[in-house]
C-alpha cells in the first residue's frame, strides 16, 4: 500500500504528494530489501532435510511490486530447494474485499492453487503477503489437508517448530 498506492491518492496534492512519494522510496517488501541490501549473505540454515517447499506469488507483490526472483534467490542462498506449482502466479481468491465480495469463487479459487501446491509434492506452502497465507491456511485447516503454510521469513530464519499459520486452535 505505502511503497505503491499510497503516493496516488496525493495525485491532486502536490506537496503531499511529494511527502508521499519519499516515504514510498523508503518502503520496501521484506524480500526485496533483502535482495537489494548491499553485504546481505544468508547464514546457514537449519531446516529439517526433509521438508519440501513451493512458492505463491501473491498478487500485489508479483503484479505491483515486481517480487518473483527475491524470495528465491533468499531461498536457495539457504539451501532451499523449491518445486514449483502450477498457476504459482494465479491470484488465490483473497484479493481483500474480493473474498467477501464473492466468497464461493474465492473459494474455488484458494481451492484450485492448494490443489497445485499438494500436486507439487510440496509439505510446504511459503509466501510473502500474509493476506493470502491466512486465506489459504484457513481453507487448508478447514479441509483438513496436510499442508504447512509458511511466511517466508519463517523459513528465512530457520524458526519451522512454531505452530504453522492455520494450525493453532480453532
Amino acid at each position: 500500500m505505502i511503497a505503491y498506492h499510497y503516493p496516488k491518492l496525493f495525485a491532486d496534492e502536490p506537496a503531499w504528494q511529494a511527502r508521499a512519494l519519499a516515504l514510498a522510496a523508503k518502503t520496501h517488501e521484506i524480500t526485496q530489501f533483502l535482495v537489494d541490501m548491499p553485504g546481505w549473505e544468508a547464514a546457514p540454515a537449519q531446516l529439517p532435510e526433509a521438508r519440501r517447499f513451493t512458492y505463491h506469488d501473491s498478487c500485489a507483490g508479483l503484479r505491483e511490486m515486481g517480487i518473483k526472483a527475491q524470495p528465491r534467490k533468499l531461498l536457495a542462498a539457504l539451501g532451499v530447494s523449491l518445486t514449483e506449482m502450477q498457476g504459482t502466479e494465479v491470484c488465490c481468491g483473497f484479493g481483500g474485499t474480493f473474498c467477501a465480495k464473492l466468497p464461493d469463487i474465492s473459494l474455488a479459487m484458494a481451492d484450485e492453487k492448494i490443489a497445485h501446491a499438494l500436486a507439487s509434492g510440496a509439505d510446504t506452502l511459503v509466501g510473502g503477503d500474509l493476506g493470502c497465507l491466512l486465506h489459504l491456511a484457513g481453507r487448508i485447516a478447514e479441509r483438513g489437508l496436510a499442508l504447512e503454510v509458511r511466511h517466508v521469513t519463517e523459513v528465512l530464519d530457520g524458526t519451522l517448530e512454531s505452530p504453522a499459520l492455520g494450525s493453532g486452535p480453532r
